[in-house]
């Protein structure tokens, strides 16, 4: 997270209406539910926008996400494993993906690797990621609490996420990464990689890096 600070890669990034975008999700019952929502162009991932909360279920999150924003174009909408979970007293005996389907939101589950093997996905793609700093500010805020357990008797740290509010905004971005590094490579659309080229530029012009892009 200070790397992308320090790279300018935190700032205004709008979105193109001429692409899709794409979602990643972290699906919760009472716990709670986040959703990214990003675009690719070449190898610049654009994350530029951010849905958290709890309560509720896919079809008030589809709802609000058709209300809120309708400008949007879909192309990718990816869950975890346990959206194929049938549930009796909550979607009548359907699956998750089964309601979200009728709803039009028809969802690609994501590769099911490890934990540890999803965080060391994200670690690496995180470097070619671009956020939009106001529209994702929640999301950022559970990556840069998202951290490792601490074990009281030993003293040390585990080699397993601590879970608390940051793991569900964590667990998505991770849905994301395991996505894109795999299956989903083919939501890139061919053209020029401008944010990283801006970036380059300002830092052969400037000791300073670029903060905002448009």
């Amino acid at each position: 997270m200070a790397r992308a600070l320090q790279d300018g890669r935190i700032g205004v990034v709008p979105h193109e209406s001429t692409l899709t975008v794409n979602t990643a999700w972290d699906l919760g019952m009472d716990d709670r539910m986040a959703i990214w929502f990003f675009q690719v162009v070449g190898a610049e991932i654009r994350i530029i926008d951010y849905l958290e909360g709890s309560g509720r279920g896919i079809p008030d999150y589809i709802a609000e996400i058709k209300q809120t924003r309708p400008h949007y174009i879909f192309g990718k909408h990816i869950g975890p494993h346990d959206i194929k979970v049938r549930d009796l007293s909550v979607t009548g005996g359907k699956t998750r993906q089964d309601v979200a389907r009728a709803l039009g939101f028809d969802f690609d589950i994501a590769p099911k690797l490890s934990i540890l093997d999803g965080i060391d996905a994200a670690r690496n793609m995180f470097q070619k990621c671009w956020f939009d700093k106001e529209k994702t500010k929640e999301g950022l805020n559970a990556l840069k609490n998202y951290r490792k357990q601490y074990d009281e008797k030993r003293k040390t740290y585990l080699n397993q996420p601590y879970h608390d509010w940051s793991s569900n905004g964590a667990d998505a971005f991770r849905m994301l990464a395991v996505s894109l590094d795999s299956r989903f490579r083919g939501m890139s659309v061919d053209g020029p990689d401008k944010y990283e080229k801006a970036r380059l530029r300002g830092l052969r012009s400037s000791s300073s890096p670029v903060a905002v892009l448009g």
